[in-house]
């Protein structure tokens, strides 16, 4: 076989992403992937031909491919969608854009409800997605505490997650963590609260991220942001979180007592629910990952290609 049809099949994928999705030259792509720019360009050139550059960068890249199905057979998961080996400072972006990709390609119905947890890379996919959604396709949070992401900016271009969305966009009206039992029992007895929550809970497809326990991690927003705790929550066995409920290692849920003063759909729930899918990667969400793996709260899930072969 010619090297350039080889060349073609093993870096078509690759090259198409970093050029397309990530915004990278083609000399950094010639860097990265070992061979010289005119071959970056020719392969670039051939995957508008053949077909792997459409509206969305699709492909047989075969060692992907090959990790992606090991992943589906190891945890018995539904989907795996695995992105190139991108930069630490990058991959939260990246991930928004294949969890926004993955949705776009994989739409349940004209008629979809989508639920959306909580974090930048969820709240990012908002920023990702395109015209080609149905416009009879509603979205609705999985738990309190967003606005904080629905309104926050991130550069004068881009602006907030809600910038330019076209779609009903149904929010739990509350805080994700309140002050006591009593008070969380009160608000989710409200009828508002009572109807976006049951929405949350009939989804079609839900994307959710998964939280470790680093002190510059996302859950510092909702109230946990010393050492001090973070060591705590250690010694009671807690590896991650989603949408602040803590689970161990074997991906059981802690009886923690913050946890009755959440608002939010909780893990056992989300195993129930039609297909959830975990959008996360980085070395640092690892153990918290294969927890929720084992967990079975996710049935699909999204990550970079390091974190796979972890």
């Amino acid at each position: 076989m010619k090297k350039a049809m080889l060349d073609q099949r093993k870096f078509a994928v690759r090259a198409s992403w970093y050029y397309y999705k990530t915004g990278m030259i083609q000399g950094e792509i010639a860097k990265k992937l070992g061979i010289n720019r005119a071959r970056v360009i020719n392969i670039l050139n051939e995957a508008k031909k053949d077909g792997t550059i459409t509206f969305h960068v699709s492909g047989a890249d075969t060692e992907l491919m090959d990790l992606e199905a090991k992943l589906k057979e190891k945890w018995r998961l539904r989907d795996v969608f695995l992105i190139p080996d991108v930069s630490p400072k990058q991959l939260k972006n990246d991930l928004s854009m294949a969890g926004a990709q993955y949705l776009e390609m994989n739409m349940p119905a004209e008629d979809s409800l989508i639920a959306l947890g909580w974090g930048d890379t969820i709240s990012g996919i908002t920023r990702n997605l395109g015209r080609v959604i149905p416009e009879s396709t509603s979205f609705v949070t999985l738990c309190g505490g967003v606005m904080h992401y629905l309104s926050e900016r991130t550069t004068a271009n881009m602006g907030t997650p809600m910038t330019g969305f076209l779609y009903p966009f149904h929010v739990i009206p509350t805080p994700l963590m309140v002050g006591t039992s009593e008070l969380r029992d009160q608000l989710v007895n409200e009828p508002e609260v009572q109807h976006v929550m049951k929405m949350a809970k009939m989804a079609d497809i839900a994307l959710v991220g998964i939280g470790s326990l680093m002190p510059d991690t996302e859950f510092g927003h909702f109230g946990y942001k010393s050492q001090k705790e973070l060591d705590l929550l250690k010694k009671r066995g807690a590896v991650g979180e989603m949408h602040g409920e803590y689970f161990n290692v074997d991906g059981e849920p802690l009886d923690l007592e913050q946890h009755q003063r959440l608002i939010s759909i909780r893990l056992e729930t989300l195993r129930k629910m039609e297909h959830v899918v975990g959008v996360a990667g980085g070395a640092e969400k690892i153990e918290a990952l294969q927890a929720a793996l084992k967990g079975r709260f996710i049935h699909s899930l999204i990550t970079d290609e390091i974190t796979a072969r972890t």
